[in-house]
């Protein structure tokens, strides 16, 4: 479904387990992973989404611009494309630097 700049699967999507990884610009670079937990297990289950800049693939980035851990729900992914967002418009204004 697409939210602003962002074309994102629904939740259900993450809630099978299942990764995300776009770009915009071909140098603002996302991923968002799901870690699902078990019940009994003593971490929350959450949405970690980073964000990098570069023509580098997800495991061969030099770090983070930013990184989130947001709850694992529909509303948490929500949270994610508003975040996403705002890192995408601070990227906009110092893209031209890069």
């Amino acid at each position: 479904m697409l939210h602003g700049y962002f074309d994102l699967p629904t939740f259900t999507f993450f809630d099978e387990k299942n990764i995300w990884t776009g770009s915009l610009y071909k140098t603002f670079n996302y991923r968002i992973i799901p870690k699902k937990r078990k019940p009994e297990d003593e971490e929350k289950s959450e949405l970690y989404a980073v964000v990098w800049y570069g023509m580098m693939c997800f495991d061969k980035a030099n770090g983070y611009a930013a990184e989130y851990h947001l709850e694992f729900s529909p509303e948490g992914l929500e949270k994610c494309i508003e975040v996403l967002t705002e890192e995408f418009e601070k990227y906009k204004k110092i893209r031209r630097d890069l």
